[in-house]
């Protein structure tokens, strides 16, 4: 078994103005892109609603030959959600990523326990989401 893939984040801005001919810009950018050929990738799917939803943390899953493996130390984390609500993924390490709308969230992660959470913040309503976690 073989992994290729990357957790990549791109974030570019650019603010121009231009007065009396001259030309003011002002950009922002902060790229990474980390390229992985070893480890291990779990993807985790489900529907979480205002009580919230636990993943057990190392979560078993199937490789792509079908074969059943566990993820023992996850250490990366992209984290997606649907709907109007805000949706928070937390563990007891202090991890809090927040999605809507399918925005992706990505962040390191030490897991200090064995579950994450996931959690609509509002007063009412449930999302989708999606899990990928990275590591050993």
């Amino acid at each position: 078994m073989s992994i290729e893939g990357r957790i990549a984040v791109d974030v570019s801005f650019a603010d121009s103005s231009d007065a009396t001919g001259v030309q003011a810009i002002k950009k922002i950018t902060l790229t990474d892109t980390t390229p992985y050929t070893s480890g291990k990738v779990a993807i985790v799917t489900g529907t979480a609603g205002t009580a919230g939803a636990s993943i057990s943390i190392p979560p078993a899953y199937r490789n792509a030959d079908g074969s059943l493996s566990t993820l023992v130390a996850p250490s990366r984390v992209a984290f997606s959600a649907t709907g109007g609500n805000l949706v928070r993924l937390s563990d007891a390490n202090l991890l809090s990523l927040q999605s809507k709308s399918g925005a992706v969230s990505v962040s390191d992660m030490e897991p200090a326990d064995d579950s994450l959470s996931i959690q609509v913040i509002g007063t009412a309503g449930t999302a989708s989401y999606t899990l990928v976690l990275y590591g050993t």
